[in-house]
């Protein structure tokens, strides 16, 4: 069997649960400047728990982030920049020899509305300024997380052939069959294919719509492959909110037949703490013994 990655789980639901306010459109963004100890005490909950991988807290430490929370554009960038190399710091701080460092890209405006992307022009200029950033930070790995755009993924790669670290794609889907703007993933794998990405994960999905991509993945896609979904039983609120959750047994369960179909990264994504990351740590290990 491939050895198994195991990545962290979400930063914003535990960011709340310790009282802290993440307002939209800036999220987490801003909390690495402001509250970094919080960052480092989520980061060292989740290599408590087990995990191999750290996803830094750059999810919306971007300049158009800052921008649409009222900065000028001055200080926008100013801001931006030190909150995402902040984030990197304060993760690599905290990690030992083996962790392995994510930086995290998300889309440039919302995860949940494709519809919303801001055009090739604008996305290749920002996502080539982010990578960059977070290449020259020391992360280890650059993850898109949540793209649910085929313009948007497409944008994303060509802008950042001049990085020399490796690129991950993760994906939100419509239904078991479709990306989020209704592109077909078999189309969207296929295509990957002809570009250097070492990885495509399938993110922030419910486990019922994750099981279902499953055989379009196993099928369509060569290359190694993850998920980490959240815990809920439908999409999270823009705001995080989820209102029904899987127990971590059953949540478990669906990331064992991930697992049992080929996945050698897994982790979770909104809604998950600490406990789910480490019963995912007990359920890899049970199949490296095997």
């Amino acid at each position: 069997m491939n050895e198994i990655k195991l990545l962290d789980g979400a930063m914003g639901t535990q960011l709340m649960q310790a009282g802290l306010e993440l307002p939209l459109p800036i999220w987490s963004g801003d909390i690495n400047i402001t509250h970094p100890d919080h960052i480092q005490n989520v980061h060292e909950s989740y290599l408590k728990a087990g995990s191999d991988i750290l996803t830094t807290n750059t999810f919306r430490t971007t300049p158009r982030a800052y921008l649409n929370h009222g900065f000028s554009l001055d200080n926008a960038m100013k801001r931006s920049r030190k909150s995402l190399y902040k984030a990197v710091q304060l993760a690599k701080e905290v990690s030992n020899i083996n962790t392995v460092i994510a930086g995290s890209i998300a889309p440039l405006e919302d995860c949940y509305e494709p519809n919303l992307f801001p055009g090739v022009t604008y996305a290749k200029k920002e996502f080539n300024e982010l990578s960059n950033w977070l290449q020259d930070a020391g992360v280890d790995i650059i993850i898109f997380e949540t793209m649910g755009s085929w313009p948007e993924i497409k944008s994303a790669i060509l802008s950042t052939d001049d990085v020399q670290i490796s690129r991950w794609i993760s994906m939100i889907l419509k239904d078991g069959k479709k990306l989020l703007d209704g592109t077909d993933l078999s189309k969207v794998l296929n295509n990957l294919l002809d570009y250097k990405i070492d990885m495509i994960l399938l993110n922030c999905n419910p486990c019922n719509i994750t099981n279902e991509a499953l055989d379009i993945i196993t099928k369509y896609w060569s290359k190694s492959w993850g998920v980490y979904p959240n815990i809920g039983t439908s999409i999270p609120s823009k705001e995080g909110i989820i209102e029904e959750k899987l127990s971590i047994d059953n949540f478990k369960e669906e990331i064992n037949n991930c697992i049992n179909a080929g996945a050698s990264v897994v982790g979770a994504c909104c809604g998950s703490n600490p406990y789910y990351i480490n019963a995912l740590r007990g359920l890899i290990d049970l199949h490296t013994k095997q």
